[in-house]
């Protein structure tokens, strides 16, 4: 089988065709693998490189409504939602306003999700106006608020919810259903994300942790890393670590365009030391931003709990330059020579160029964040309780702009030194996948694909070992 592309527009696609022949010599060899899509060998070494979901082998879709009107980034617009829903007095009315599906009725009952108290009964005859709210990674770097209750959600996925109960948990996300040929092949949330996060069109969820706490890692796979290196115990944080300082920038994804026409992300895993602690170093600064400080916690190392913004004095702070007022702006704007991000008659600077064109797999993460938040949401409506929504703009998202502008540009200032490591670390040795089953790493156990959950009545403990 040999495989062969064109590109541009129709026209100039069937004028390429028409000078292709059979024999000549720009057709290309297909990969071995018959299981895969019909992909073309390259000389990379990306067939060898071990995947992702065979080092975190447990895997999930991320939880999905199927409601739009369940999540906002607003809690008082949830909360008034919940309230029109629950004292709405007529069934078909209320039958519309809450989006009947075959798996979540108004009579449907469903288990409390984990962590959550219970809600008895059935929606239809609930009486309390007063929502649980739960806040979520939506899409990559946007954070908003669910309602986590599982008789509205319907599909929760349960064992996540268990498995965000730890303060060490990390979601990894990458793009499992569609080609990508730049931004980060993948990103990191500490918040329980949903289906679509990666960039709106479906991803592949793989926790750090399982629901016991035990590493979603395949076996054996820290133990070999920590004797090959021989840089101290690597736990599985570390490994996160690696994998968001290799993958979590553009310059990986360009490199590896024609392999990512096949999803799925495959790791060069180091076998120097030194690089391997250079990409663990910048792996930390990206999931400590990436989770706005929730994670990879190191005062010593600039990286404060729960603080992602700049302090005062240096010339990376966003400065809130002019109020936005007490409306919702329907439009935003950027001006490349003064740097400056407008929202109405509201502007932030410095803003670079760089983090304006922030995007996941094509979707401009500023421009996303903003969308959400419009006086009129552009997304799809699933019900008349869309139309609810904020009448001002609350001044919680001012500060969640700050923030979300301080994070973008601690990563874009990343991404040269991230470029670097890359280089480097393809310029010299790597574990291969074959190596690594030698040495006794087990993949692809049925077993370890399945999240596993500590006995009822047992305390909950992290284990970062092996």
């Amino acid at each position: 089988m040999h495989y062969r592309s064109v590109a541009g527009t129709r026209d100039e696609k069937f004028l390429q065709l028409r000078g292709i022949r059979p024999d000549d010599e720009a057709w290309r060899e297909t990969h071995a693998e018959g299981a895969d899509p019909f992909t073309p060998l390259t000389s990379s070494g990306w067939q060898d490189f071990p995947a992702l979901n065979d080092l975190l082998p447990w895997g999930s879709p991320g939880i999905k409504a199927n409601r739009s009107w369940a999540s906002s980034p607003s809690k008082e617009t949830l909360r008034r939602r919940w309230a029109r829903l629950v004292r709405e007095s007529d069934p078909a009315t209320k039958s519309v306003l809450f989006k009947e599906t075959r798996d979540r009725t108004l009579t449907s009952t469903a288990d409390a999700l984990p962590g959550l108290p219970a809600r008895t009964g059935t929606v239809r005859d609930e009486t309390d106006t007063r929502p649980a709210l739960a806040c979520v990674s939506l899409r990559s770097f946007d954070r908003q608020w669910l309602i986590s209750d599982n008789r509205v959600l319907d599909y929760p996925r349960p064992s996540l919810w268990a498995s965000a109960d730890s303060v060490q948990q990390l979601f990894l996300n990458q793009q499992s259903s569609h080609e990508i040929d730049s931004g980060p092949a993948v990103v990191a949330t500490h918040l329980l994300p949903d289906t679509h996060h990666f960039n709106g069109r479906g991803g592949r969820v793989m926790p750090l942790l399982h629901p016991d706490g035990s590493p979603n890692v395949a076996p054996g796979l820290l133990a070999h890393l920590t004797c090959s290196l021989g840089a101290g115990p690597v736990g599985a944080t570390d490994l996160a670590a690696y994998i968001a300082g290799v993958t979590g920038h553009s310059a990986f994804t360009e490199h590896f365009a024609e392999e990512l026409l096949t999803p799925g992300v495959r790791l060069p895993l180091t076998k120097d030391p030194e690089l391997w602690h250079r990409a663990t170093v910048l792996g930390a600064e990206m999931l400590w931003a990436s989770t706005y400080g929730a994670r990879l916690i190191d005062p010593a190392a600039g990286r404060p709990a729960g603080d992602v913004r700049f302090p005062k004095g240096d010339d990376r702070q966003v400065r809130y330059l002019s109020n936005i007022g007490h409306g919702v702006p329907d439009h935003m704007r950027f001006e490349a020579e003064t740097q400056t991000l407008s929202l109405g008659e509201g502007a932030f600077a410095p803003v670079p160029a760089a983090v304006w064109s922030y995007h996941v797999g094509g979707m401009k993460v500023v421009n996303k964040w903003f969308g959400y938040r419009k006086a009129k949401p552009t997304s799809k409506k699933t019900s008349p309780l869309d139309d609810l929504h904020v009448e001002s703009w609350p001044t919680e998202w001012t500060e969640e702009l700050i923030e979300l502008l301080s994070v973008l540009r601690r990563i874009t200032d990343l991404a040269a030194a991230q470029r670097d490591l890359l280089a480097d670390i393809l310029a010299g040795p790597a574990f291969t996948r074959d190596e690594l089953s030698a040495a006794g790493v087990l993949f692809a156990r049925e077993a370890d694909r399945k999240p596993r959950h500590r006995p009822v009545g047992t305390l909950f403990t992290d284990l970062e070992g092996t």
